[in-house]
């Protein structure tokens, strides 16, 4: 019976995600084409609050079903939203919602096929959803960092630009054209922005909120501070880009001096799994006993315990602050 039932959702979900792929999807694209050529393109900064806003008026229907569309609109979607516009992953949240069911679905599908377990079954059930999370999440983290150290040549290529007489929109025109991914979406959006009616002001507090680094904020105060009172922008970037690349200096080399630490906290909180992995497969009923007996229980919950407190522990002391 519940195979049964599995199947159906399955098959129930596949033909909506058919029905969205290849038809509302186009859509949507279609409209979303037509709307970028009238309005400004500011979809990484308003896109989770239009996704808000639907969620407030879903949130005036009637009844339970309102209440749940609500909520999956203010919170899920745009929780999702913007982790997909932080990774630069260009797909619909939606999409990555209901893919993700889906693949659950078919995992737990496979699974009672299989006669697996409950706690196989729980196990897939929380680790399905958290897979595409934590890849976006590592994507996110990736550009974050090749945003970082590309950002003081982008600096550096708009001090150089000031010099030559070009004005400040034209310089961030120009560093999107010369830079790579992700500086290269990130300053056409600034250009765009700008370029379509929106003040300066509000561009540079968006880009400071969109990228949380501290340089980004430092170089958005630079500009609004040289717009507001003057001064030699130039000068003032050139002194930000070599502060920045003389972070990353003393950043390599801190690695360099931490790496016999680093190396040691590897082995000293790999060592354990892998000696309980060796357990298990050498000696298993050795190895039950911390499962089956209370006593080896309680040790095993202690010894997870502290290893997890070892690790943290060596993690801060390596952890240096700069």
């Amino acid at each position: 019976m519940t195979l049964a039932v599995l199947t159906f959702v399955f098959i129930v979900a596949v033909v909506m995600a058919t029905y969205w792929v290849l038809v509302l999807r186009p859509e949507r694209k279609f409209s979303g084409r037509l709307r970028d050529r009238v309005e400004v393109k500011t979809r990484k900064t308003i896109g989770s609050e239009s996704i808000v806003k639907g969620g407030a008026r879903d949130a005036q229907r009637s009844g339970p079903l309102g209440m749940l569309v609500a909520w999956h609109r203010r919170y899920a979607v745009a929780a999702t939203a913007r982790l997909i516009d932080s990774a630069g992953v260009r797909t619909d949240p939606q999409w990555l919602i209901g893919g993700t069911a889906i693949a659950l679905l078919f995992v737990q599908i496979v699974l009672q096929v299989a006669h697996a377990g409950p706690a196989s079954r729980m196990f897939a059930g929380a680790a399905t959803p958290l897979i595409p999370y934590f890849y976006i999440q590592y994507l996110a983290r990736k550009r974050l960092r090749d945003f970082e150290e590309m950002f003081p040549d982008a600096i550096g290529l708009m001090a150089r630009a000031l010099r030559a007489g070009h004005a400040l929109t034209a310089t961030l025109q120009m560093v999107a054209q010369e830079m790579d991914d992700p500086i290269h979406s990130e300053f056409q959006a600034l250009y765009e922005q700008h370029s379509r009616g929106l003040a300066m002001t509000q561009v540079m507090r968006t880009f400071a909120s969109r990228i949380p680094l501290v340089d980004v904020r430092f170089f958005a105060t630079a500009v609004l501070t040289q717009r507001e009172t003057g001064g030699n922008l130039a000068e003032v970037l050139d002194n930000l880009a070599n502060v920045m690349r003389d972070r990353f200096r003393v950043r390599r080399q801190l690695k360099v001096l931490t790496a016999q630490g680093r190396m040691s906290g590897w082995m000293l909180g790999g060592l354990p799994v892998v000696l309980g992995v060796a357990l298990y497969f050498m000696n298993p009923s050795a190895f039950e006993t911390f499962v089956t007996d209370p006593t080896g229980l309680w040790l095993f919950k202690l010894a997870i315990t502290l290893e997890i407190v070892g690790v943290v522990a060596i993690h801060n002391i390596l952890k240096v602050e700069y």
